[in-house]
């Protein structure tokens, strides 16, 4: 029996405190890269069409978890006041 060929990413969100959310703040995925066990040169190209096509839904499935994320954490920021910028607190100073 060959061994398994996967792409394996796992991540952990620390949201703000005041973040609340159904979205799991920890997630694992596994996408299997399907293989044939030989070397010959047509074996190899079509292990990289696989591995492509993993990569792709790996970074299709994990992307749009994390963009959900981003837009909750993003939502929560805008009714935050805003920092002073560097040029403003000079300007403040100057007057």
């Amino acid at each position: 029996m060959q061994p398994s060929k996967s792409i394996q990413i796992s991540y952990i969100i620390n949201p703000p405190t005041d973040i609340s959310s159904d979205l799991a703040k920890q997630k694992s995925h596994q996408f299997e890269v399907s293989t044939s066990g030989t070397e010959s040169s047509s074996e190899k190209t079509a292990f990289y069409g696989e591995l492509r096509k993993a990569i792709e839904a790996a970074r299709n499935e994990v992307g749009d978890e994390l963009t959900r994320w981003r837009d909750i954490v993003g939502k929560s920021e805008l009714t935050k006041e805003p920092k002073k910028d560097a040029e403003e607190e000079e300007g403040e100073e100057e007057t």
